[in-house]
């Protein structure tokens, strides 16, 4: 009989609500739940056809050993006890720290996995974390703890309310945004723009999430100039909330002698965006009532993403649009994890590498995965849910050459990817579909979403027999270990003893339907099983209504207000930018490279779905005068070339791109991938070969690695036996 179980999609921050028919725990049909209380009937495509990846016939199903160049099924006992055994080794040869782990989104939006990988990591002794946050999202951390207290402390623009928003190197349309919660964006927007406010995109390309809304072009990674501008022409305006300042806020001074050098004129010589353009955003920015700004990864992974978004929080702040309705907010989660993260050793910043890089929100810097290896400081890692070689800058395949160098390497995923291929050993896990779950911390723990909500839902689907959660592998890696979880010996043998048992007709508890209801009954909100039964389209939470953040206790800095120049970033700030822009003007002239989302893509589990993927490849997109000046038509192939590498792709030539700037979707190149087979036949290109790693390539405020605005040349190729050709 077919049965129609409720569920989100864990895929993006959009978390959209679904229905999933299922029978003989095979996947019918897929479709949004027009009842959800937040999404309404809307989903994307990944969603709704992650049948495709759920049941695809490449998934790895029981724990795969690679002997030589083959692989062989083992059980899990066997690998789990020889994975724990060579990691023992590595801490008593060569210190805890050599042993190291690697997180991918999905393994993020698994709400257990990162409390139980923490744990055995925290037993270990270890805090060699890496994660692809490096690569998109950690700037954004480091300045929520350092102006607010808590890297969790994080803020979110009131869509529903606002009258003006400005939105920088973000395509929600099409990515479902980042690090906040908005289903149904462009009805969102447009619900702005109806009620007679403005909404206006910066980005070097002309995203579909413009659709009626404004649309600047910005060269990329020359965001910092045009924000030191637009906050510097509020000041001079004194168009700031002076009482509020002095009232709830530091160092405002200091701010604005760091910006006071930066005007319309100045910053328009290298970003594109007019002394006028930038003059009338400030003119409709202060005079709308409620003002909201928002930027994203394209800003992220330029070379200064940590001041680029310390300066747009200090814009909302100093002009009275911070903890305002309409303005940009601080939610608030159903516990108040941002205090739990203020005091966690694994969470807040930390200096713990040999050089000067840090640990923000519990992750190193990815882009220094190569070279720690390299160096000997790393000789074991357990990648989780994530393909570092096609999501980090892999140039020359030099990361790609120190993971093969591992004496340990543990792959936990749904396929053999790349990354795979490398590892000693692959340990299945289940998909989102097959476990219990709420929205992530960010949602259901921060409160960041412009619509409070509480979702909950059970597994859809029951995993395969040889499919093991997440949570049960740290743990009973634990055990093999002899590490203590949560450092309380009762609830580490509590936990054992229960990992042991699952899996088993002996089973006496699911610890993830225990751990949720205990999260949900210290929050003081329905049980999971009330959730389920009773609410199971989720509970609407009460509107933010704003001015409950600044002058109260949420402030979690020392002395309780917020940090308006935390001094790293004025040091950095005077240090490096005068240099960045003569690097800029002198470079005016040369291409940039920048990523592009793509809506039937989201990782290497996305690129092996034949329902999504049909391109066998994927595109440098140029500008007519750009392919003018190149000599090329659309889908003829061009050589794109940095000064780490070399790629050859067919082009697509477009209005929509800025002049003097080429967009290459990212986290293509699946040519090696056997073990993703639809990927592997659609292979494409990946364009992070383009990218550097090591210090020099990376942001020393956040560790985040530069992967946009790399400048390129790109040439008409030659057609010397490209297979390229046979791929369109």
């Amino acid at each position: 009989m077919v049965t129609t179980k409720r569920t989100f999609c864990s895929l993006c921050e959009s978390f959209c609500g679904l229905e999933v028919d299922v029978e003989n725990n095979k996947i019918v049909d897929i479709r949004p739940d027009n009842d959800h209380v937040v999404t309404q009937g809307y989903a994307c495509v990944k969603g709704t056809k992650f049948d495709s990846v759920q049941h695809s016939p490449d998934r790895i199903t029981e724990p795969q050993k690679r002997v030589g160049n083959e692989w062989q099924s083992i059980g899990w006992d066997q690998a789990l006890t020889e994975i724990a055994d060579k990691m023992a080794r590595l801490k008593r040869e060569h210190g805890a720290q050599s042993v190291s782990h690697f997180v991918g989104a999905p393994g993020g939006a698994n709400l257990l996995a990162p409390i139980f990988r923490g744990e055995l990591y925290k037993g270990l002794g270890s805090n060699r974390m890496y994660g692809t946050g490096t690569c998109d999202t950690m700037n954004k951390f480091r300045v929520n703890g350092d102006m607010y207290g808590s890297p969790m402390r994080l803020a979110y623009p009131d869509v529903d309310h606002t009258q003006f928003m400005m939105i920088l190197g973000a395509n929600p349309l099409i990515s479902g945004n980042t690090l906040y919660h908005l289903p149904r964006s462009r009805e969102r927007f447009g619900g702005i723009i109806q009620r007679g406010g403005r909404v206006v995109f910066i980005n070097p390309r002309r995203i579909e999430s413009a659709g009626n809304a404004e649309h600047l072009f910005i060269r990329p990674d020359t965001d910092v100039y045009f924000l030191a501008a637009f906050c510097n022409e509020i000041i001079q305006r004194d168009a700031v909330a002076h009482e509020r300042i002095e009232r709830t806020m530091k160092n405002f001074d200091a701010l604005k002698q760091t910006v006071s050098p930066w005007t319309p004129e100045r910053q328009a010589k290298v970003t594109g965006i007019s002394a006028s353009a930038l003059i009338d955003l400030v003119d409709s920015y202060v005079s709308a009532g409620a003002a909201a700004l928002n930027m994203a990864t394209g800003v992220n992974q330029g070379r200064s993403g940590t001041l680029c978004y310390w300066l747009l929080e200090s814009i909302s702040a100093i002009s009275g649009n911070f903890d305002r309705k309409g303005g940009n907010l601080i939610g608030e989660g159903i516990i108040d994890f941002a205090s739990q993260a203020k005091d966690d050793p694994q969470m807040k910043l930390g200096f713990h590498r040999e050089d000067d890089l840090p640990t923000v929100s519990g992750q190193q810097a990815a882009g220094m995965v190569a070279d720690d290896i390299l160096n000997g400081h790393v000789r074991g890692m357990i990648v989780e849910a994530s393909n570092p070689l096609l999501a980090c800058g892999n140039p020359d395949g030099r990361l790609q050459r120190a993971m093969s160098e591992l004496d340990l390497l543990v792959s936990v995923d749904l396929f053999r990817n790349e990354t795979g291929n490398l590892a000693h050993y692959i340990l299945p896990a289940t998909t989102w579909m097959e476990r219990s779950g709420m929205p992530y911390a960010l949602q259901s723990f921060v409160g960041c979403t412009a619509t409070p909500y509480l979702y909950a839902s059970g597994p859809a689907l029951e995993p395969p027999p040889g499919v093991r959660h997440e949570w049960w592998i740290y743990v009973r890696l634990a055990d093999k270990l002899g590490v203590t979880l949560f450092d309380n010996k009762f609830m580490s043998g509590f936990l054992k003893l229960a990992a042991k048992f699952a899996y088993t007709r002996f089973e006496f508890i699911k610890v993830p339907e225990l751990i949720i209801n205990g999260m949900l009954k210290k929050a003081g909100q329905p049980s999971l099983k009330s959730m389920l039964n009773d609410h199971p389209h989720g509970i609407r939470l009460p509107d933010n209504e704003g001015d409950n953040f600044l002058g109260t206790d949420r402030v979690l800095t020392e002395d309780g207000l917020v940090d308006l120049a935390p001094q790293p970033y004025v040091d950095r700030f005077n240090s490096a930018i005068e240099d960045l822009y003569q690097e800029e003007l002198n470079s005016l002239g040369k291409m940039k490279l920048i990523g592009k989302r793509e809506v039937k893509r989201m990782n290497s589990s996305s690129a092996n779905s034949p329902r999504l993927v049909k391109d066998g490849t994927n595109y440098a997109y140029l500008s007519p005068q750009d392919a003018d000046r190149i000599g090329i038509n659309t889908l003829e192939l061009v050589d794109v070339t940095s000064k780490f590498g070399k790629i050859t792709i067919p082009a697509k030539i477009t209005d929509e791109m800025m002049p003097g700037t080429v967009a290459i979707p990212q986290c293509w190149g699946h040519e090696d991938a056997d073990g993703l087979r639809h990927a592997q036949q659609h292979p494409g290109v990946n364009s992070n070969l383009l990218a550097g790693d090591g210090r020099d390539n990376i942001e020393e405020l956040s560790g985040m690695s530069h992967l946009s605005g790399i400048i390129v040349d790109i040439v008409k190729s030659l057609p010397a036996g490209d297979t390229l050709v046979r791929t369109l």
